[in-house]
């Protein structure tokens, strides 16, 4: 293969008919993926402490492990402490701009971006060419999975700019091959007729989905179009069969593309290869049972940078048993991120749960799209106030009834639900913040 030319920006053909995207990974025996992970995570300690990597080799230190040796297997992962987002907040503050957590010096790198900033500051990410492959192979075994091959077109709306995610996904396209077809977030109502003008012309054979579908949902209404039959949009189904959402992604600053669904059995499969997923109990740092909640931790593997036993503090339940579609891996569920919990009334709950009592019990609400908000209790007794936009003809106060009686129905929780006009609330081109301070 040359050193230049355009054999390098993608990978080798694969036979369409074929069952993995990298059968040797996905169905390797389970002996000799431990031993692969073990030496990976020897090798990522060596380095900790020959660079060295100042903020892991003090956590190390601070667990009794003085050098190397003293880490020989991923058995060993429960002596070293949790690392949190808060944690590289500091390392960066402390040490500006990247922290002193980094593997690797920013003259080694060649993309750099920032999280988002919804849980906090923003923290700073760096690629080096090598860990962008990383994410971009692990990514085609989920677009594989899918049933996506090259030479489809797919669509997509990630924001970009000082955000890697855009880039990142539209990366993972054109490195499968596919055709990529990058619209811009639906900001506005223009930037979304945009995108749907474009889906219009071209029929992407992948359509759009994504945090902002609704929005589109929305102004494809105000367009008077059909948004299946016109546009082709497509809602997606991602059930954990009861457990959770399949595990897919740690977020961009530790293994974006973690895993993915099989369609065979509940949950995703964990790319074990280059990770090691734990559910752990945040009091004691240890694992807790397979099927049980725990914080998401995840320790990278085989990268030229990486975090160490980085908990997310997000709910994830893992399933070690086998699987009818022949990968040997095991499988992850999400529970969401704690951020997003709501407390109310002696109850806990995902504002994602209340968003789906009111998509199935009053459906007449989610259309074109499901606007609401959830003002976050001052106290816990209180009833929880939700706010939710109502443009059919129907009685709005017997719709506030039946939001109200559907969300007592599926949380146990008492609800004061206001009918707000349609277009009250404020619109996200991405992520919505759908719990606000009164």
């Amino acid at each position: 293969m040359p050193l230049n030319g355009p054999e390098v920006l993608g990978p080798a053909l694969r036979d369409p008919d074929q069952k993995f995207w990298d059968p040797e990974m996905q169905t390797m025996d389970r002996s000799r993926l431990r031993a692969l992970q073990d030496e990976r995570l020897r090798d990522m300690v060596r380095r900790v402490f020959e660079r060295p990597v100042p903020m892991f080799r003090r956590k190390l230190e601070s667990a009794g492990i003085t050098g190397p040796g003293d880490v020989t297997s991923i058995d060993d992962l429960e002596r070293i402490p949790l690392t949190v987002k808060q944690d590289l907040r500091d390392s960066e503050a402390a040490a500006p701009p990247f922290g002193d957590y980094r593997f690797t010096p920013a003259s080694d790198c060649v993309r750099y971006g920032q999280s988002t900033g919804t849980t906090g500051t923003p923290t700073a990410m760096l690629w080096t060419r090598h860990d962008i492959w990383v994410e971009y192979e692990s990514a085609a075994r989920n677009w594989w999975r899918m049933g996506y091959r090259p030479g489809m077109s797919a669509t997509h709306a990630h924001p970009a700019y000082l955000y890697g995610g855009g880039l990142m996904l539209t990366g993972t396209y054109e490195y499968f091959g596919l055709l990529n077809i990058w619209v811009p977030p639906p900001d506005t109502d223009e930037l979304a007729e945009l995108g749907i003008n474009t889906w219009l012309r071209l029929k992407p054979d992948i359509p759009f989905v994504g945090f902002s579908l609704g929005r589109y949902f929305e102004v494809i209404g105000k367009m008077g179009l059909d948004p299946f039959k016109d546009v082709g949009l497509k809602i997606p189904s991602m059930g954990g069969g009861g457990r959770g959402m399949p595990l897919m992604t740690a977020g961009l600053e530790c293994y974006a593309y973690l895993g993915g669904a099989c369609g065979k059995s509940p949950g995703a499969h964990i790319h074990e290869d280059w990770c090691v997923v734990q559910a752990v109990d945040p009091e004691t740092g240890r694992e807790v049972p397979d099927g049980e909640w725990g914080n998401l931790v995840v320790t990278t593997l085989g990268r030229d940078s990486g975090l160490i036993r980085y908990d997310l503090e997000e709910a994830c339940a893992l399933d070690r048993g086998p699987c009818s579609c022949g990968e040997s891996t095991i499988r992850g569920f999400w529970g969401g991120r704690f951020k997003d919990l709501v407390a109310s009334q002696g109850t806990r709950f995902q504002v994602s749960e209340l968003e789906k009592a009111l998509r199935d019990m009053v459906p007449e609400v989610a259309k074109p799209s499901l606007e609401y908000v959830v003002v976050k209790p001052r106290a816990d007794e209180q009833p929880l106030v939700v706010r939710v936009e109502f443009g059919g003809d129907g009685d709005p106060a017997g719709v506030a009834d039946r939001c109200a009686g559907a969300i007592k129905d599926k949380l146990g929780v008492t609800a004061t639900v206001e009918i707000l006009a349609r277009e009250t609330l404020p619109r996200a081109g991405y992520k919505a913040n759908r719990v606000v301070d009164e």
